[in-house]
């Protein structure tokens, strides 16, 4: 009997995880979901990649999301943006063994390049590494909140990336993925950056709803992922329909963001441009032709493979941009880089608007000069 309920326990499982690890389907619609209050956001990230199966399984939008999916969702919007914009780094406290290991592990670090490229420096503060440390304290009964004395043997288990998402640890997770932005509208100085999000980890910031005292939830008020006003019911296990939810609102949140950023100050403008052009790189060095279509025009694409040097997805460090002086809308991003073997060379990018991906723009034109 015991025997026969581990098995069908198992069977849920994976019937649950199938819309995380199944395959992407631009016509998936869920056995479960139709009539559901979150049925039309649901459908919107089938649509999307980001949430996958084949049209024929259940959604389960009432239980839990775990941990782990959450981390993986969060990833798949983040992509759906802004592509990969870094190499997946291997955590050594992270499971092996977890299914969605490998989206976790690519989240923390497109995280952390995220927000070395916002800052402009390169420290030991690692959002990613920051976050499932608190995470883990989480899932040790204790506040996610800087200890005395901090355990440098931590490890997240698989069994606790399963376990359900509380929405006080909901807000931790989008509180460092959203670390760009957050420090964008906080008027500090590049270096005081680890000093200011620590502060958060301290809970020296004040606390906004009546019913906890953690910084985390008033930290992502502004972006209004969670529409609570007075109590946030941080101890609440969110459901997989309502971090749905969230996420479509996390995905039209970094779409407007993209899109705004090539269309403010020159500051903005060069750091998106950085991260468009590693967006670039990774997808070309992973021969992604679906990615590149939606960043390149043909014509700019056969430029590009017929260069005699191609920069390094980390090569694009050196960014400056100008506005074209007879067209306001075209945009020229300039990159100067230095190629071991051949000396200095310039790549000029030309930038134009286009509503075939969530920057808006799409690189129409490339120079190649050597210097």
């Amino acid at each position: 009997m015991m025997k026969r309920f581990i098995v069908c326990f198992l069977m849920a499982l994976l019937l649950v995880q199938s819309a995380f690890t199944g395959n992407a389907s631009a016509a998936v619609m869920f056995t479960d979901t139709r009539g559901h209050w979150a049925e039309q956001q649901i459908n919107e990230l089938a649509e999307l990649g980001i949430l996958k199966g084949n049209g024929y399984i259940p959604f389960h939008p009432n239980n839990p999301v775990a941990r782990g999916e959450a981390l993986a969702l969060m990833n798949r919007v983040f992509e759906a943006v802004y592509g990969r914009v870094d190499r997946t780094e291997r955590k050594s406290n992270l499971d092996s063994r977890y299914v969605l290991r490998q989206e976790a592990e690519q989240l923390l670090t497109n995280m952390r390049t995220m927000l070395q490229i916002e800052t402009g420096v390169v420290n030991k503060f690692d959002p990613g590494d920051r976050m499932l440390y608190y995470l883990y304290l989480a899932d040790n009964y204790q506040l996610m909140k800087k200890q005395e004395k901090e355990n440098y043997d931590w490890w997240m288990s698989s069994q606790a990336l399963q376990h359900p998402l509380s929405r006080e640890e909901a807000s931790l997770l989008l509180f460092h993925l959203m670390m760009p932005q957050k420090f964008r509208t906080a008027n500090i100085k590049p270096q005081d950056a680890p000093a200011y999000f620590t502060s958060f980890y301290e809970w020296k910031q004040e606390s906004f709803y009546r019913d906890t005292y953690s910084p985390y939830p008033l930290a992502i008020r502004e972006f209004n992922f969670f529409l609570s006003e007075k109590n946030f019911e941080p101890q609440k296990v969110m459901t997989r329909a309502e971090f749905a939810v969230v996420m479509k609102r996390l995905y039209d949140y970094f779409v407007k963001d993209a899109s705004s950023q090539f269309k403010g100050i020159a500051t903005h403008k060069q750091r998106i441009a950085k991260v468009y052009l590693r967006a670039a790189s990774m997808a070309y060095e992973a021969n992604d032709q679906a990615k590149l279509s939606t960043l390149f025009t043909p014509a700019a694409l056969k430029t590009l493979n017929g260069l005699p040097h191609r920069p390094a997805f980390t090569d694009h460090g050196n960014v400056t941009v100008k506005i074209d002086e007879n067209n306001k809308l075209m945009l020229w991003v300039t990159g100067q880089y230095q190629d071991s073997k051949n000396g200095k060379y310039q790549l000029e990018y030309v930038f134009e608007p286009d509503g075939s991906n969530a920057y808006g723009q799409k690189i129409t034109k490339i120079i190649y000069t050597e210097i």
